[in-house]
């Protein structure tokens, strides 16, 4: 159990980075520059539940990349991405797990969800993420 809530974990930091990078596209609503990511993840595995968790990160967010990639874990992918007016929503692959979500641009706000699956050791987890983001300014420099 420990074992799936540490690799939950670092999937949860990759999902933060593509929920907060997933519409950099020209047609899409977004301004530039550094924003707060805010998300409230609630899992379950069988008939147990663990407490929501809530975090906050900021990020510099620009159009050059639509789903940012995380360090931490080279084994998820986007395999699916679709840019409908402000609306982003993508698919993601992991060697142990799969997930999709969506996100809607308003200017300087965004709000959406993120959904995962994991499997490992024969027990399944799912997690359900509320994302909202905001516009805070420029990128500080050097970023």
């Amino acid at each position: 159990m420990k074992n799936i809530a540490r690799r939950t974990v670092v999937l949860f930091a990759l999902i933060l980075l593509c929920a907060a990078g997933a519409a950099h596209s020209a047609g899409v609503d977004m301004k530039e520059g550094n924003w707060e990511v805010s998300s409230e993840t609630s899992m379950t595995m069988g008939a147990m539940s663990m407490p929501s968790r809530t975090d906050k990160v900021t990020k510099c967010l620009t159009r050059e990349d639509l789903v940012p990639k995380s360090e931490k874990d080279k084994d998820c992918k986007i395999v699916k991405q679709k840019v409908t007016g402000n609306k982003v929503s993508w698919r993601m692959e992991c060697k142990k797990a799969e997930g999709e979500g969506e996100i809607s641009y308003h200017g300087t706000t965004y709000n959406g969800f993120f959904k995962m699956k994991t499997v490992e050791d024969g027990q399944t987890m799912n997690m359900n993420v509320k994302l909202a983001g905001k516009y805070l300014g420029p990128c500080p420099k050097g970023q």
